[in-house]
């Protein structure tokens, strides 16, 4: 992982959102992934008082939103519990999931925490999505996918909740003449962000060159299926090609490092975000974000229609107690 030079003389604002990627793992196989963290892999998951550390510290540093991603967030032990954290700080919550362990008591439990739900699907049909990688391991072991089955009942539950709800796509060589209009009308998401797949050097080198397409490629995508949802005005539709992806995320890493993806790598800050601060380890890394880019591409929406409310909590320290209230659905106070 690289790291960049400490800028300890030149504060920055915060982000307004940060992506924390909190599980290096995943259960699918996604050949155009971006985020793999291979080397993450190799060291031991943080705990649940460090992970309300970050969340702390982001919330105290101006974070309005925090989307919890990964890897597959799902498969994090402790997620349900930094959730819930982030809800009862008043902050905006966000998940982007391919839906492992998504089951309606889960989808039920956390509705009062969970404002925004994101399920990435990249294709009209299941073949395609096998070809992708978009499948459980052993599914593709087979050659298929019932990727989409999984996230239609999640949909379809989820809608009678009340969450407000995303659709994540990545426009590949595999998927670029697909159409999904048909598709992403029957299940009306709120928001749907379409993606030009996205090399990362030490991410996908070893897979991504026989994924890309050209901008020309990805516009005729994107130009498409406006064209065909033009008549539901209620689906917000964002595309982002690779420049508007580069430099325009802030992020956390599974280890709990602050990093930025401007030169189509990933730089790091020195130190994780649990031991010296959201500012600090922002500082280290916040040249490599753009905020006049951020909004450029839309990184300021209305995530605030769907927000839950609950009582903010005044929190300036957490002990591991006050972690474990949180897990077992106690008081942070």
């Amino acid at each position: 992982m690289a790291e960049v030079e400490n800028h300890p003389n030149q504060a920055v604002k915060a982000p307004p959102a940060v992506n924390w990627h909190c599980e290096a793992y995943c259960n699918y196989g996604c050949r155009f992934c971006y985020a793999r963290f291979t080397e993450q892999q190799q060291f031991p998951r943080i705990t649940l008082d460090d992970g309300i550390k970050i969340i702390l510290s982001v919330q105290q540093s101006g974070v309005s939103k925090i989307n919890f991603v990964g890897g597959e967030p799902m498969l994090h032990p402790h997620l349900t519990a930094w959730i819930k954290a982030a809800k009862r700080l008043g902050m905006t919550t966000s998940i982007v999931s391919n839906g492992t362990n998504m089951t309606e008591e889960w989808l039920v439990e956390m509705r009062p925490y969970l404002d925004w739900l994101g399920l990435s699907v990249d294709a009209s049909t299941d073949e395609l999505h096998a070809v992708m990688g978009r499948g459980r391991q052993g599914e593709l072991r087979r050659g298929e996918s019932h990727h989409l089955a999984r996230c239609d009942s999640i949909i379809t539950f989820a809608k009678k909740l009340g969450y407000g709800l995303k659709l994540n796509t990545v426009v590949s060589s595999v998927n670029v003449a697909d159409d999904m209009s048909s598709l992403v009308r029957s299940w009306m998401p709120d928001r749907w962000k379409i993606f030009q797949a996205l090399p990362i050097a030490g991410e996908n080198d070893s897979d991504i060159e026989a994924l890309e397409v050209s901008d020309a490629e990805f516009t005729s995508y994107l130009n498409r299926h406006v064209a065909k949802l033009s008549g539901y005005p209620e689906i917000e539709i964002v595309g982002e090609d690779n420049d508007a992806m580069r430099g325009t995320y802030a992020m956390i890493d599974p280890l709990g490092l602050a990093y930025t993806n401007a030169q189509g790598r990933y730089f790091y800050s020195s130190q994780p975000v649990q031991d010296i601060g959201f500012p600090e380890a922002w500082n280290q890394v916040s040249h490599g974000w753009s905020r006049e880019e951020f909004e450029r591409r839309d990184g300021i929406w209305k995530w605030d229609e769907n927000q839950q409310t609950l009582p903010v909590q005044n929190i300036t320290t957490m002990t591991s107690r006050h972690a474990q209230d949180v897990e077992t659905g106690g008081s942070l106070c």
